[in-house]
């Protein structure tokens, strides 16, 4: 009996331990994944333009000469001045008596200048771009002269609220187009004149059309 205790103690001393030499459990390894990357690039903010000068062609119907100064300090304000000179006259008219004998009614001339201050907000950025609306303030001081060459002077004042569109083409050409409604009242009252005299020498409200071309800076 003493002899297989002895056994027993033996083996149990000379036998490696199974935890002591087992080959430790590998490392686990952290896998780091990188995070995505946005390819997409950025729009390029428009060019800074400040100041756009432009010329009114469709005020020529009525024979108004005009233009506009637009001042842009900020994004998405502007500033609007637009001085012009008008001049047209009356067409002839005929009236007939009970015989057909034709009598001409005297012609009328109306001719002065004045300007216009306004505000525009502007929906884009980088200057005078994109849809816009505004009020304005106008003042004019005209001459009328009859056919016997009586002149009268007087003033018209009044505003206007418009909304339109403009774009710079390259950066540079200013084209706008628009539309609103017009307010004049006059300091004299003048009979009532046939178009376009009636849109100087009339008080009324009247549509009027916005069509402009310049260059911008």
């Amino acid at each position: 009996m003493k002899r297989a205790w002895s056994l027993a103690i033996a083996i149990a001393i000379t036998t490696p331990s199974a935890t002591a030499f087992a080959n430790p459990p590998p490392a686990q390894t952290e896998v780091h994944v990188a995070p995505a990357v946005d390819v997409t690039l950025p729009d390029s903010p428009p060019a800074r333009r400040w100041v756009a000068i432009e010329l009114n062609p469709v005020a020529l119907i009525l024979g108004k000469i005009s233009a506009n100064v637009i001042l842009v300090p900020i994004d998405h304000h502007g500033i609007v001045l637009s001085p012009f000179f008008a001049s047209t006259t009356t067409e002839p008219i005929y009236v007939y008596d009970a015989a057909s004998n034709p009598t001409q009614l005297p012609q009328q001339s109306f001719t002065g200048g004045g300007g216009e201050l306004g505000y525009r907000y502007y929906f884009g950025r980088g200057g005078p771009r994109g849809l816009f609306f505004g009020p304005s303030l106008v003042i004019a001081d005209f001459v009328s002269k009859a056919q016997n060459g009586d002149t009268k002077s007087y003033l018209a004042f009044g505003g206007a609220a418009d909304i339109g569109f403009q774009a710079l083409v390259f950066d540079r050409l200013s084209l706008s187009l628009g539309a609103g409604l017009q307010y004049l009242a006059t300091s004299t009252t003048i009979p009532q004149q046939q178009f376009p005299a009636d849109v100087f020498a009339n008080s009324g409200l009247r549509p009027r059309a916005l069509a402009s071309i310049g260059f911008a800076f």
